[in-house]
């Protein structure tokens, strides 16, 4: 009998939080199935994008030779548009393997390939606020829509148009982190998610026409991204005091049953590999990157102008405030100045025109970027700067002989700018992108420096002794992603009657996990392949 895979990802686990539950028995099934296993650790070194997380993990190449980016930017006419995994046809995906497979792919984060023998369902409960639902075949998602019901937390979604892609989603509403009904309503569709999920996937499985099954619970990056502060440390976690059990350990625990569900089906000479992609942490990166960079840089470029937020630095900082029941930029947009209402484009307006970054102060700022000597540029990931360049930009302010000079003279600022709470300095250090700025590489980012934060503890306000005090401002999600350049260990674990309990495979890269799938199926990895299949430890083989 031919062996068959079954494949879960866990999206975003943070590690310490998952070990430690693990440990107080409090996520059972995967601890026995980890008690069954053998194991491995999987290196993963982020690059610009959190995003880009999954890629290595999707294609089984590495994010050094891709060439894939969350965001892009045009300068000759400053539009910048917003891109996500399921319009990533240019690498396919490492199932994409024809007749030597036949592969059922439900909800990865990845578009449908025309490569695949079997059936794929992308966006019915994404993680990425941005759903595009599609299967193949077509029929397939309205059968599940039909038997099942759509994503729970689209109940009350808002519909939108991407442009760039000429398609219209989905956009689930994300409740305000201050918002104590809201935050329950949205954890219990959360936790309705994962049950449904697991259903979905426990009749896939019990059909007998596959070789590969794959799917992932992003039920777990959801939750992390919304509740962190009902669970972990935080300023908000006074709030917990709302919640008679932890919600995040709510989410943690449904996934557990499911997987444990799911495991029961799977017999032992078959493999079922259990994988994890990507840690939650605490959010310390989107007040930074998406309201303090774009604000600094204003006031920078308009020394006697304030956009948003303008705090007073010769008076005490108020105490902090739990009343911000709107979304996000809702309440930001709230604390704009006369020199913002005249100035930047509201997220209403910017909605209307389909601008998918509509939610990022960052973006309001684009009616004046070309007055700016330098901008900030929307992005998911770490600090973006722009440098308006003579010759390359449309209307470039900025001498090509002047480039090194004001990317230095901004750096030099941006690392005064301290948490006025805390005294911590806000930037850890800033990344020069490029020495020439007319240099085309399309593996790098369009910014021309990236700011990298500081990871201690979330901000709500910050001083410059050039530009004054922005904040305090409302926290966005309190569950975000590391910054460029950080490590992160994920793990696998893979029962199957050849690996034997408490064995380990050697160390590997993220990029390793699909090579190693689909060698233990009998199939060769593609050439382009950068990763390798992992075998286990001789020292560990006869554990």
């Amino acid at each position: 009998m031919k062996r068959k895979t079954v494949a879960i990802g866990l999206d975003c686990p943070n590690n310490t939080l998952f070990e430690n539950w693990l440990a107080q028995g409090l996520l059972p099934n995967l601890a026995a199935l980890r008690n069954e296993s053998s194991e491995g650790v999987l290196s993963h070194h982020k690059k610009y994008s959190n995003q880009n997380s999954w890629i290595p993990f999707l294609t089984g190449r590495s994010l050094d030779t891709i060439d894939y980016w969350v965001s892009t930017y045009k300068p000759k006419s400053y539009s910048n548009s917003n891109h996500c995994l399921y319009n990533m046809h240019d690498h396919q995906p490492f199932y994409a393997v024809g007749d030597q497979a036949r592969v059922i792919m439900f909800d990865l984060p990845v578009a449908i390939s025309n490569n695949v023998e079997g059936v794929q369902v992308a966006g019915w409960a994404s993680e990425l606020n941005e759903t595009f639902s599609a299967s193949e075949p077509p029929f397939v998602l309205d059968e599940i829509h039909q038997k099942y019901g759509m994503d729970p937390k689209l109940d009350g979604a808002l519909k939108f148009y991407n442009k760039d892609l000429d398609r219209h989603g989905l956009s689930y509403r994300v409740p305000s982190s201050y918002d104590i009904e809201g935050l329950k309503s949205f954890r219990d569709k959360i936790l309705a998610s994962t049950a449904t999920r697991g259903e979905i996937c426990r009749e896939f499985i019990q059909r007998d026409d596959w070789d590969l099954f794959l799917s992932v619970f992003s039920e777990i990056h959801v939750g992390g991204h919304t509740l962190w502060h009902l669970s972990q440390n935080h300023p908000l976690a006074v709030m917990a005091e709302n919640f008679a059990i932890d919600p995040l350990l709510e989410i943690y625990q449904a996934v557990d049953r499911e997987v444990g569900l799911i495991a029961e089906l799977v017999d032992r000479d078959n493999d079922l590999v259990i994988f994890s992609v990507d840690s939650l942490v605490n959010d310390c990166l989107e007040n930074a990157r998406s309201l303090f960079l774009p604000e600094f840089l204003y006031r920078w470029n308009f020394p006697d102008k304030a956009a948003l937020a303008k705090g007073d630095m010769t008076k005490p900082l108020p105490a902090l405030r739990l009343d911000y029941p709107l979304h996000w930029k809702d309440e930001v947009w709230k604390l704009r100045t006369g020199d913002g209402d005249r100035d930047l484009q509201s997220p209403k307006e910017q909605s209307e025109n389909n601008d998918t970054f509509n939610w990022q102060p960052t973006n309001w700022y684009k009616p004046v970027w070309d007055q700016m000597q330098a901008f900030a540029l929307p992005s998911v990931a770490d600090g973006y700067i722009r440098i308006n360049v003579k010759g390359r930009e449309a209307s470039g302010l900025v001498e090509p002989t002047d480039y090194q000079r004001i990317c230095t003279e901004i750096t030099q600022q941006l690392c005064e700018l301290i948490d006025a709470r805390t005294g911590r300095a806000m930037v850890e250090r800033v990344i020069a992108v490029r020495s020439d700025p007319f240099a085309s590489d399309s593996r790098q980012t369009p910014a021309d420096l990236i700011v990298l934060w500081q990871e201690e503890s979330p901000t709500d306000v910050v001083d410059s002794p050039l530009v004054g005090r922005i904040g305090p401002v409302p926290y966005f999600r309190p569950g975000g992603h590391q910054k460029q350049g950080s490590k992160v260990d994920n793990f696998f674990m893979i029962r199957a009657a050849d690996c034997p309990p408490g064995s380990h495979f050697s160390e590997g890269s993220l990029e390793d996990l699909p090579a190693t799938i689909l060698s233990r199926m009998g199939i060769e990895p593609p050439v382009h392949f950068d990763g390798a299949a992992l075998e286990l430890r001789s020292d560990t083989q006869s554990a």
